[in-house]
């Protein structure tokens, strides 16, 4: 809807938000032990966590800031689906799991 060319009034797609049907991905940026450019490294964490850059990654990535101080762009709110209850599998499980599933995963796509 937001990128579309040319433009469209109504989603082509929808998205699937019942209960347990998505997973919360988090993801991470560190800095790595020993690193020679330490404050170099901190001065980009810094970057990516104020809110400019938190603002930006909603339309760009298609993904929530974790800073609560980002204002959601309303284009992005617009089209906002948020399931009631997100999936919860424990890494136990993802690590017993894994290759299973991404084998799984591999031959239904691929047939």
């Amino acid at each position: 809807m937001i990128y579309a060319s040319p433009p469209v009034s109504q989603p082509p797609t929808a998205a699937v938000t019942g209960d347990e049907t998505c997973f919360r991905q988090v993801e991470l940026v560190g800095i790595l032990k020993g690193t020679k450019h330490r404050d170099l490294a901190q001065k980009w964490v810094d970057f990516m966590l104020s809110p400019r850059f938190q603002e930006d990654m909603p339309l760009q990535m298609f993904v929530f800031p974790v800073n609560p101080k980002a204002a959601l762009d309303p284009a992005f709110q617009q089209h906002l689906t948020l399931p009631a209850k997100t999936a919860q599998v424990s890494p136990q499980d993802i690590a017993a799991n894994r290759e299973a599933w991404i084998k799984a995963w591999t031959e239904t796509v691929l047939r």
